[in-house]
């Protein structure tokens, strides 16, 4: 058995409207939410379960930063 360690990462997600659709963000600036997973593609499809959104993308947060 192999153990994976897991690592945070940040993941920003398009809000959706009251109707469930993407919201494009006119400044630019998306939010999001931190999870810890093994890999980038994990960690978005534990964000996407989590927010029900769309993840535009997931970054890999160094050191003692969560």
């Amino acid at each position: 058995m192999q153990v994976t360690a897991l690592r945070s990462y940040r993941c920003y997600h398009y809000p959706k409207t009251p109707y469930g659709r993407p919201v494009a963000s006119e400044t630019g600036v998306l939010p999001f939410v931190q999870v810890r997973a093994s890999s980038a593609t994990r960690a978005m499809e534990k964000a996407a379960a989590v927010t029900g959104c769309v993840i535009d993308r997931a970054e890999r947060l160094e050191g003692g930063v969560a």
